[in-house]
């Protein structure tokens, strides 16, 4: 009865309930149960089948044939209520569509879809992958020039992977790995949502990515544009190795273990990124930096982490108008040499900043909430540096379990008593005396540090009222 279309299923199904019913006359009750039930499994099997209930559907309609009747630049529209079969192979530049959401499900270990062509179109269906295997994608691209969008892919392996293929735009779609139910699935059993490798120049903008190994990955891949994404739930948000001048804008990395990873790389762009509550693990970070040159990381928003801005044997890199506030700790710089750190705000961070074997930075113009100014001329900039101590950074890279001492009572006096030469401390020459930038995490501190002076002046007034007419009547 398996291998029944539905609704022959239904009526042999309602044949069945009428033979049982008949066959046991003498038990009104639990024959009523047990037509009843029957009969709600006929119903169950004349409804249209979910996304799971898809996968396994018997008369799934092969793709590859469809697909091999289409002429070059074709369009091959997919039925919306209909359950295709993959895997499939594109080599020819068409166009699939759907006219809803056409589901193409897969139960091999190759790919739902292989893109072999350049130009080819896919929009609008979705994607159930039932592949195991980390490293094997839901769909694999290997030619140019293609346009993947309002795709919707569900994969126990990985999502979209891109090899040797340039000039690619992925575009508004949500990749979901398999069992988001489970936090703590781990990410070695995860692919990543969309990975390049030797891909140059294509456009990742608007997609949603959750529960992965890394959101996107993107190996000596130069001038990846990634643009207007969500990843959340995964162990990096974005990662990029090996890949000059590409390009992280105005994403968002909420809840993995680090939000960006930019490492190896030269002449990136960092910026307008929202990075939020990246802290289950011992090495979160919400921007990591390692061996990054000449790059602009600016206008991030760097909040709640366990560390805001993680930098490594990185230099001449331009660090501006960032916001990092409510982070463990703010800011690391080690080894790290040539860098500038202008224009931006740290507010609210258990630790400010740690600093170690960094030399001949630049910090200038920068907002220190914790920090006492003293503006004699009046420029809105302190007259007094602000100076980073790296002795509990020292302290803890020796011996990890000091890290239980962290902002102890005793910890300032011992930094007192071992303070060494301060030549290479990092030091913010002219710390700011008002917020940069709009923050509801400042403005509690901009308004107290405003109405510090009147409410000097409301206390000298008590003071004085409180001599005259009470100490001096008595």
């Amino acid at each position: 009865m398996q291998g029944l279309p539905p609704l022959r299923r239904a009526l042999r199904l309602r044949e069945l309930v009428n033979i049982k019913i008949r066959a046991t006359p003498h038990r009104p009750f639990k024959r009523a149960i047990m037509a009843g039930t029957l009969a709600l499994l006929c119903c169950a099997g004349m409804v249209a089948p979910g996304p799971h209930a898809a996968r396994a559907a018997p008369d799934a309609i092969p793709l590859q044939p469809l697909i091999d009747a289409a002429s070059p630049g074709q369009t091959l529209v997919l039925s919306g209520d209909r359950v295709y079969a993959g895997p499939a192979v594109v080599s020819e530049p068409i166009t699939i569509s759907s006219d809803g959401e056409a589901v193409v499900t897969n139960g091999s270990d190759r790919p739902a879809l292989t893109l072999a062509a350049d130009g080819i179109v896919i929009r609008g269906i979705a994607v159930q992958d039932g592949q195991k295997d980390p490293k094997k994608p839901a769909i694999l691209v290997q030619s140019d020039g293609n346009r993947l969008e309002r795709l919707r892919i569900k994969s126990q392996g990985g999502g979209i992977f891109l090899r040797q293929a340039n000039d690619n735009l992925i575009l508004d779609s949500r990749i979901e790995g398999a069992h988001p139910e489970n936090p703590d699935e781990p990410y070695s059993r995860r692919g990543n949502g969309i990975d390049l490798l030797a891909s140059a120049r294509n456009v990742i903008e608007g997609n949603t990515i959750v529960h992965v190994h890394d959101g996107v990955y993107a190996e000596s891949s130069n001038e990846t544009r990634v643009r207007g994404n969500v990843a959340t739930d995964s162990r990096y948000g974005y990662h990029f190795m090996f890949s000059a001048g590409s390009e992280l804008t105005d994403n968002v990395g909420e809840g993995n273990v680090t939000g960006g990873m930019v490492m190896a790389v030269e002449g990136a762009v960092v910026k307008g990124n929202r990075f939020e509550k990246q802290t289950e693990n011992v090495n979160s970070q919400g921007i990591l930096l390692f061996d990054v040159h000449r790059s602009d990381i600016s206008g991030n928003r760097v909040v709640g982490n366990r560390v805001g801005l993680y930098v490594e044997r990185s230099t001449d890199n331009k660090l501006a108008g960032n916001e990092i506030v409510r982070n463990f700790i703010g800011m690391q710089m080690i080894q790290s040499d040539g860098n500038r750190l202008q224009g931006s705000l740290f507010a609210a961070n258990v630790n400010q900043a740690q600093s170690t074997d960094s030399k001949d930075n630049v910090l200038e113009g920068n907002y220190w909430d914790d920090f006492e100014a003293l503006d004699a001329d009046g420029d809105g900039r302190s007259d007094l540096s602000y100076e980073i101590d790296p002795f509990f950074l020292r302290l803890t890279e020796d011996i990890e379990a000091f890290q239980v001492f962290f902002q102890s009572p005793g910890l300032p006096f011992l930094a007192q008593m071992f303070r060494a030469d301060t030549a290479n401390w990092l030091r913010d020459s002219s710390p700011l005396l008002e917020p940069p930038l709009e923050s509801p995490e400042t403005g509690d501190a901009a308004s107290g540090r405003r109405t510090w002076l009147p409410g000097v002046l409301l206390l000298l007034a008590a003071l004085t009222i409180l001599y005259r007419w009470g100490y001096k009547k008595s």
